[in-house]
Parts: C-alpha cells; structure tokens; sequence
C-alpha cells in the first residue's frame, strides 16, 4: 500500500476525540430517536462509540462509514486482505455473527463486548426485523437494520451516517453510489436490448456453480446489463435457496456465453488451468475474465457496498464504448474512498489481473 489516506487521518482524530465524548456524557444517559429501513423506531446514545456488526455486509458498512467506531468483523479479514485495510481496525478481532440461519444469536457474547449498537445491513425481511426485536428486548442494546439492496445503497449510507453519526463522510459516500447507479442507466440506454452481452458466472473448485438469473449470486453482473445464460434445467434440476444452480460442462457449453466470469479465484483456477474448459468457446478466444476479491469479492461476496466497484467494472467489460472508464483509476478512487487506503501500484496489479 502506498499509505493511508487523508479520510483515514480524519477518521483517527475523529476516533480519539469520540472516545471522550462519549466518556464524559455516558453518565448523563442522553439517547435520541432514529427511525431504521423496516420502520422501527430505535432510542440510540447520543455519541455512538461501539458499533457490532450482525453480519459480514454490516462489518463493511460499519467499515466505511466509522471504522474508529468497530468493535469487530464478521468475519476477521484474511491476511491477504487486511493489506488494504486501515492499519487502525484490520486486525480487530472476529465478533459473533448474529445473522446465521438457525442459530440463536450468542447472548452471553453480545453482553461482554458491551455495545452501545448493533447494526445489521442486507436483508430487511421479517425474520430479521423479528431477529432484531428478539435481540434488542434480551440485552437491552440498540439494534438498528439497514436496506442493503443495490438500488437502495446511496439511502443506505445516508441512514448509516445518520445513526452512527459520520453525515458528512456517508455523504460523500452516498454521493459515489447515485453516481454509480446513474451511470449504469446512463450506459445502458446506449446499448440496445440486441447488443446486451450473454454472461456465465462461474464459483467453486468445478467452476460449475452459478445461478438463475434474480438471484443475489448474479445481481450485480444483471443489473450491469448482461444476460445471464443459466437456466433453471440444468444439471441439479430446481435451482436452490437464492437461485444457486449445478450446471455441466455440456450445458455451459450450449449455452455459448459471450463472456465468463469466476466470480472466485478457485472458479478461476479451474476454468484456466483445465483444458476441458477450452470447449466453451469464450473460454478458448480468452474472454474469461477474474472478479477481484480483495478485500471483498467485487460481485458480492459478501453483498455490501463492494459491489458498487462490481458495477463499474462490469460497465466496462461489458461496454467500453459506452462506459469509457479506466479501470485502474476507478479502482484507486474506491479504495481511497470507501476502505480508506489508497493500494500502491503493485497492488493494484494483482488486484487487476484477468479483469479486462
């Protein structure tokens, strides 16, 4: 990394003088009202100060928004990943997750961190609002749920800032996710329905995963404008929770993408380094390219604002012309922005490879 950058300084002093505010009211038990995504009305500390996140989409918001503020991730961030994170918070510990399926959120834990909030971000479903309610009614610690839908980002950051008390940096924030939105549209109405391009978003070890068009797997790659080729009778049959579908290497074949996509390196892996891939014609005229992963997977792995980069990238895979965006630049200016810290060149080339 070629350093931290200046949002990064800001934030440190922010940190600093936030631990003494909060301090030297804590007696005085001053709360104000926020109103979250699904409509509950939530009484917050005035100076919010530990932040856990419910789930790993909520780590990134907390992330971007008031790193000084997190009291950890879900999960930790890997070692190839914390180079790109804020020395400050990249080595913070794991906290529990609270949004697992089935699993009753680990009480004991949240009472031992001593948060002044929870914040959760993603799904705004009833079982997470009843999750919420449930959680906030045993410990007694505010818990707040932000829409984390793609379209609904830039509302998103604004909540966010609101709650977490960082308006002015969400803002800015925000301001870069309409920017982002608008720009898919306006690329878009250039590219007439005839020129969208077929797409096959490929995961894990067999490169063999993927899923039917809607899903969340394959959001980001739809919403850019692409046809997703998976159909609903492949290989495994009724595609599986969130559209997750069990292709063949024969079906991918007939369905003839113009353009593949490992949307993970073991994808990656497999599609380049396996001869058996060279009968998918895109994959033998080189149009197979690598969705980045660091340090979050640029198609939403996990599904937070990550995916603000996914779109851009996508726009210009799928139509320079129109789109007319350098990469590399775009890829600086969002890292600077949204994780603090600006990658160094050498950096930026292993974040790059197989991309474009």
């Amino acid at each position: 990394m070629t350093g931290v950058s200046r949002r990064a300084l800001l934030a440190g002093a922010f940190a600093a003088s936030a631990v003494t505010t909060t301090a030297g009211r804590s007696a005085c038990a001053q709360t104000r009202s926020v109103v979250d995504s699904v409509g509950r009305r939530v009484e917050l500390p005035v100076h919010v100060g530990r932040v856990m996140p419910a789930g790993p989409p909520a780590s990134i918001l907390l992330y971007a928004v008031a790193p000084e503020s997190m009291l950890g991730w879900v999960p930790a961030p890997s070692a190839e990943a914390r180079p790109f994170l804020l020395p400050s918070v990249r080595t913070k510990p794991a906290v529990p997750r609270l949004t697992t399926r089935g699993a009753e959120p680990d009480l004991a834990a949240i009472g031992s961190l001593k948060p002044d909030l929870i914040l959760d971000f993603g799904s705004i479903s009833t079982e997470y609002a009843a999750l919420a309610d449930k959680v906030q009614a045993a410990t007694h610690v505010p818990y707040v749920l932000v829409d984390g839908a793609l379209d609904k980002l830039p509302a998103a950051l604004r909540l966010s800032g609101q709650i977490l008390g960082h308006d002015k940096g969400a803002q800015a924030l925000a301001t870069y996710a309409e920017q982002t939105l608008d720009l898919v549209e306006a690329v878009l109405a250039k590219v007439p329905a005839a020129r969208r391009r077929k797409v096959y978003v490929a995961r894990g070890a067999e490169a063999l995963a993927t899923a039917v068009a809607g899903s969340g797997l394959t959001e980001v790659v739809e919403k850019a404008g692409a046809i997703n080729v998976a159909q609903a009778n492949a290989g495994s049959g009724k595609p599986g929770r969130g559209g997750a579908l069990t292709a063949t290497l024969h079906e991918v074949i007939a369905w003839n993408p113009e353009i593949v996509i490992a949307f993970d390196r073991p994808a990656w892996e497999a599609m380049s380094g396996r001869p058996d891939w060279k009968k998918v014609p895109a994959v033998a005229q080189g149009r197979l390219y690598a969705a980045p992963t660091l340090p979050w997977g640029w198609l939403g792995e996990p599904p937070s604002l990550n995916r603000l980069m996914g779109l851009r990238w996508m726009l210009q895979l799928l139509y320079p012309a129109e789109a007319k965006l350098d990469l590399r630049r775009e890829t600086s200016q969002f890292h600077e922005l949204f994780y603090g810290v600006m990658p160094a060149d050498v950096d930026l080339d292993r974040l790059l490879a197989h991309t474009q």
